[in-house]
């Protein structure tokens, strides 16, 4: 679960920085709220453990998460129902198991069909 909440962490860390970009372009070009198409960032996860952790209070921890770093948690502020949700998808439907770890060859051509459509 460690492994996979400290991947969750980074992939965030990725994330937020470009939603402030695009609505700092947004108020460069004098785009309105109400003029913009709002969107919404969808995180998929498929460790039920690392998913319950992220989806707790900031500051609620699990007996076991107590030990992991503090700078695993930062992102959990920033999770809001209509700006960053992060949502539970089974591990055969995940497409990024195929950049993570090696999988026999009839799973990797179904994660990489779902991913690159080839």
């Amino acid at each position: 679960m460690e492994a996979e909440y400290t991947a969750l962490s980074i992939a965030l860390r990725a994330a937020i920085p470009l939603i402030h970009v695009i609505k700092f372009v947004n108020a460069a070009f004098g785009i309105t709220q109400n003029a913009l198409v709002s969107f919404k960032t969808t995180v998929h996860e498929d460790n039920k453990g690392a998913l319950t952790l992220a989806q707790l209070e900031p500051g609620r921890q699990t007996p076991r998460s107590k030990f992991y770093a503090i700078k695993m948690h930062w992102f959990c502020s920033w999770l809001k129902p209509n700006e960053i949700e992060i949502q539970y998808i089974e591990s055969k439907r995940q497409k990024a198991d195929m950049f993570t770890k090696a999988l026999p060859t009839a799973v990797f051509e179904e994660n990489r069909k779902l991913s690159c459509g080839w």
